[in-house]
């Protein structure tokens, strides 16, 4: 299974929405691919962080059958982590998801 860059970016700001608005962060209201998700510029704590991870695995499941493991150790063995922005991450989830396609 595949999916579209686009959607998958849509996707993530929508679940960033959901967070800002139930944490009361307006600047995760309006996000793109240059929004920090780690580190001192981001709004989310680690906690938030890993609410959002598992909240995309969990979509990704539901909504377009694809199943992955976002926080792996090859996530987690990188120099530069596939979380520090959105867009990263977009490409990350796109890296994984292709790797399984060729499995």
């Amino acid at each position: 299974m595949s999916i579209e860059r686009h959607t998958l970016l849509n996707l993530l700001q929508t679940i960033l929405r959901e967070l800002g608005e139930d944490l009361g962060k307006d600047s995760l209201l309006q996000t793109d691919e240059k929004t920090p998700l780690f580190g001192s510029r981001s709004e989310l704590d680690s906690m938030n962080l890993v609410n959002f991870i598992t909240e995309i695995e969990e979509r990704l499941s539901d909504d377009y059958n694809i199943d992955i493991t976002l926080a792996n150790s090859s996530a987690m063995s990188r120099t530069r982590s596939p979380f520090l922005r959105v867009g990263s991450c977009v490409d990350y989830i796109i890296e994984l998801i292709d790797k399984q396609n060729n499995e």
